[in-house]
Formats: C-alpha cells, structure tokens, sequence
C-alpha cells in the first residue's frame, strides 16, 4: 500500500527546508526499514520511507540548489539520523556520481540493519532509466552520458614514458595491443552478466565508464602508466614524472583521495592465476593513488560467465575503496565484505539460476543437519548437483567447479544465519 503523497506533484522548497523535512520524518518514522533518495527527471528529488504494509513517497523540487547535490548533502544529513557509518556515508558520492556520468538515474538506498538499535544502516545505489539531467545541474553534475570507450586508445600517441618500457615504438604498439584485447575481452564478460541485473547496474557503468588501460611500471611494484584517451600525449621522461610524483604524495604516508577514475591492468604473459585481482597503486601519469584490477591471461581460461561474475565483483570493491591507506578491518569493514559477498550471491543466483540455488540448498540441508560449519563441505554436492552447476556455467573444470561451490556454501551460511551483521561476523572469525 502507498500513501497518497505518492501522487502529489512536487513541492518547490529551499535546500534547507528540504534538509530539515527529511530529517524530521526520519524521526518520526521509526518503523523505516528502507529509505531511498532517488534523483528523479526534471530536477526533482525523491524520498520514499518504507514501513510494513505502507510506502510513504514525498517529492520535491529544490529551487536554490542542484539537485543532485542536493541529494548528496542529505545522506550527510541522515548520518546521525539512520544512523550510517563513515565507510557507508562516504561511498554514497562516488557511488551516486559512478551512476549519474552512466547517463542514469541514481538512487541511494538504505537498509535498516537486523543487528541491534544504533547499528549502522546498510546502503547502495541503484542504476534506473531516465535522464538525471537539467537546466538546475550544478557545473560538477551536468556531466553528459559517456560517449567515447575509455578503452579506445591510439597507438601513434603514446606518452614518452609508455614508450620508453619499450625496446622501439613497434614493441609498444604491439604490446598494448594485447593488453587492448585482454581488457576488451574481460569487459564483454562483465557486461554479459550484469545485462539485465538491476543490482549490478551500477558496477558496470563503473567498469565501462571510469576504467582506463594502465601498464604497470617494469621493476618498481605498485607503479603503473594509465592511458585516459583524448588526452594529449605527455613528453616528460619517466624520470621526470616518477620525481613530480614523489613531490605531490605527502611524505608522511597519510591517507590520500584516489581519482575517480580506474584502471585495468592487464597481463599478456601466461600464468596459473586464473582470477582478476583488485589493489591499489600509484599512478605516474597523474601523480596521484589509482586503483587496479589485473586481468591474468591464464593458461587454463575460466568460463566466460565466471570470468564476468570475478570482475563485477572486484570492481564492486573496487568502488568502495576511496582513499589510499591500510585497510582497518573495523566492524564496518566486515560488513562492507559482507555486503560485497551478497553482491555475488545475487549475481550467481542470476546467472546460474536453479542449478546453483540447488547446490546452496544442498549446503543449507547439511548445515541444519551437522548444527555447525561443516568439516568436509566438498563431500556435500553429489555427481547429479556438480554436473548441474557445471552446465549452468556452460561447463567447467573442477578447479572452477570447486570455487563456485563454495561461494554456494558461503551463500548456504548466510542463509542459515539469517542476518547480515552476523554473517560479517562470521567471515571475521573465518579469516582469523
């Protein structure tokens, strides 16, 4: 059932008393078990508290401020409020924007924890169709849908670094040319799996929009050359513009903003390692952190479809890590894993249907049975169930079989536990 606010045309306010409203609703709603801040077209602002049987919907159109700021300031706005921790408060603006330079309507969502009064709320953000532009945009907002491919690059204007890794021009010209196709392939699979995924809207346009080529720097780990197209070539030396990068990092190793942009960081030479890697890095060409996935050229390739579940869900960490400093595996981090975790739960049960629901509910059978985490969880799938899951992927070798097997049996244990915070918990205590 919805209210009848849904219905209303918008209410024209100022940026404060939109604030203050949303603020005191919250209050007064404590029933709230999700909450959604939604960009809407035309410049209007929508919040929608949902409560058992009701959905109470109010819109607004803020007439002294962009409304995506706006929506930015009140996440700000209901962190003491919900509440919503640091990690989840900080991880709404790039979010949102990820979305909003896709050509896409934003909409933040918030979760009511099941874990005690005070925990912090749990958050996303949706991808919906629309236009998110207007004439109130504010100069950082009124950013057009991407219509060049970050991955395009033209080889006769490569930076005079690039070229110096490379015995002759040609070298280089063929190098980047794998790495090209390398990233190229990676990103089909990502983008044939997240077709279709409301939930992985978001990652993909992060993955198609903000991801640039990278190569990393030979001999000096962490280091990496990115490649945004469109942009003149760079005549300084590597010399050069290792020393400016040492100059802009602060000396004291503090935190440190990464750009907006990602990069992909291929890898031509063969290798045993099968999966795409998430880390950070710092990047010469604009002197400042960058964050990597490495896409490995296997010598046994994963399936299509679990290369493209791997990426998404490194790229979705990816997202959620904004600055550049030693990880502090706090509660929020946890839940931050736990939520990643569920990411690709809900990508496999999309993508693998029933055959892979089967196999969790194999492991959610044995769970119950033994009344503990189980000693020997390989045993738990029989021929009929591994042969099911391995055709839902279009077949795989035991290596990859055993790998989604046990993200079945991860998805069986939060299933049993029932809860979020205590399936964080729990990945805390497994990892020791």
């Amino acid at each position: 059932m919805t209210s009848g606010a849904s219905a209303a045309e918008p209410r024209v306010v100022t940026e404060r008393q939109f604030l203050d409203e949303l603020a005191s609703v919250t209050r007064e709603r404590v029933a709230t078990q999700f909450l959604y801040l939604m960009a809407q077209e035309g410049a209007v602002v929508g919040v929608q508290w949902e409560q058992p049987g009701v959905d109470h919907l109010r819109r607004y159109r803020v007439r002294d401020a962009c409304p995506h700021c706006v929506v930015l300031a009140a996440v700000v706005t209901l962190a003491p409020v919900l509440p919503l921790d640091g990690l989840r408060a900080g991880r709404a603006r790039p979010q949102y924007e990820t979305v909003l330079r896709a050509g896409r309507l934003p909409h933040l969502a918030f979760a009511r924890p099941a874990g005690p009064p005070g925990a912090s709320w749990l958050g996303d953000c949706h991808a919906v169709d629309g236009d998110p532009h207007s004439d109130a945009d504010c100069p950082r907002h009124a950013v057009p849908a991407p219509t060049g491919d970050p991955l395009a690059l033209r080889p006769g204007s490569l930076p005079r670094a690039v070229r110096e890794l490379y015995p002759n021009d040609g070298a280089a010209t063929a190098d980047l040319a794998r790495r090209l196709r390398i990233a190229q392939d990676w990103r089909a699979d990502a983008q044939a799996v997240a077709s279709g995924i409301r939930e992985a809207a978001a990652t993909w346009a992060f993955l198609r929009n903000s991801c640039v080529l990278g190569v990393p720097v030979p001999g000096a780990n962490g280091l990496v050359l990115t490649l945004p197209p469109g942009r003149p070539p760079d005549d300084r030396p590597l010399g050069e513009l290792h020393e400016a990068t040492v100059r802009a990092l602060p000396s004291g190793g503090g935190p440190v903003p990464y750009q907006e942009l990602a990069c992909l960081l291929p890898e031509p030479a063969s290798t045993t390692q099968r999966m795409p890697t998430y880390a950070g890095a710092v990047d010469l060409t604009a002197a400042a952190p960058v964050r990597t996935l490495r896409l490995p050229t296997p010598r046994r390739p994963l399936s299509t479809t679990g290369r493209g579940v791997l990426l998404l869900y490194e790229a979705r960490h990816a997202m959620g890590r904004h600055v550049a400093s030693a990880q502090v595996r706090d509660s929020a981090y946890w839940d931050s894993e736990a939520a990643l975790n569920v990411f690709e739960f809900t990508l496999l049960e999309r993508v693998a249907g029933r055959h892979y629901q089967e196999a969790v509910a194999a492991y959610l059978q044995a769970l119950r049975r033994e009344g503990d985490l189980l000693t020997r969880p390989h045993k738990v799938l029989d021929r009929r169930r591994r042969k099911a899951l391995s055709l839902a992927f279009g077949g795989l070798d035991d290596e990859e079989l055993h790998l989604w097997a046990s993200v079945a049996y991860r998805n069986a244990i939060l299933e049993l536990l029932g809860d979020l915070k205590a399936f964080a918990t729990h990945l805390r205590l497994q990892a020791g």
